[in-house]
């Protein structure tokens, strides 16, 4: 959740703002320090298709729950008839879209309903040892859930000029971009060994084994936030 704050400072809003968030999550992570910056007179929607399981219980913890309306729905089809948001945010989300074309199809809905859409993730870039030993683990996510389940998820981290044109396609003008270090701890790459160890194809559960085994040995020893590239654009 400092993390997400961190970010959020670049996205250039203020008190009173109508905000929409896409892809919440069950934890809220960005939804919270989103209620905070808007304050009292502000609002965050906050959207999501599936995930809410500790939604509620942290937003009501924080005290910033009246700040904030949750919506169940699907992000490709947005319910708004209009243009009803200052700011459209999707933070450390992209990659859960898993196809190119859902991808394109959120941010244009983004840019539809709000003044402007600012977009957020980690980057495929390691400047140090511990940056790269969250990088190794997390590349192995899309694999292990294609060898699971058949399709991917959890995609590798895009990069700046990916992340402008998707935008480009989806209809969109960047206006601003840019990159910062959290220089925080991160761990959230881990999944566990036991998700490789089901996977039935024989020879990916072997390779998948040794990678895992071979980048965990990195990771358990610390991980760290690898930098972030963040878009703020509008519709052209």
């Amino acid at each position: 959740m400092l993390e997400r704050f961190q970010v959020l400072q670049h996205a250039s809003i203020r008190e009173g703002m109508n905000v929409l968030e896409i892809g919440c999550g069950a934890h809220a992570l960005t939804t919270v320090p989103l209620a905070y910056l808007v304050g009292e007179t502000g609002r965050v929607v906050a959207v999501d298709n599936s995930r809410w399981r500790f939604f509620e219980e942290i937003t009501s913890v924080t005290g910033l729950k009246h700040r904030i309306i949750p919506l169940k729905l699907d992000a490709r089809e947005l319910p708004f008839p209009f243009r009803a948001f200052d700011l459209a945010v999707l933070v450390h989300g992209i990659r859960s879209l898993k196809s190119e074309e859902t991808m394109i199809k959120v941010i244009s809905e983004m840019l539809r309903v709000a003044d402007r859409a600012f977009i957020a993730e980690s980057l495929p870039i390691a400047r140090n040892e511990r940056q790269r030993a969250h990088l190794e683990l997390y590349n192995l996510r899309e694999d292990i859930f294609e060898a699971l389940f058949g399709e991917k998820d959890d995609l590798h981290y895009p990069t700046i000029e990916e992340l402008k044109e998707l935008v480009e396609k989806a209809g969109g003008r960047v206006i601003e971009s840019g990159t910062f270090e959290p220089g925080l701890p991160h761990y959230l790459a881990y999944i566990p060994r036991e998700y490789v160890e089901r996977i039935k194809d024989v020879k990916k559960r072997a390779d998948l084994l040794k990678r895992w085994d071979a980048a965990y040995e990195k990771w358990k020893k610390g991980a760290k936030h690898p930098p972030v590239g963040y878009i703020i654009a509008e519709k052209i």
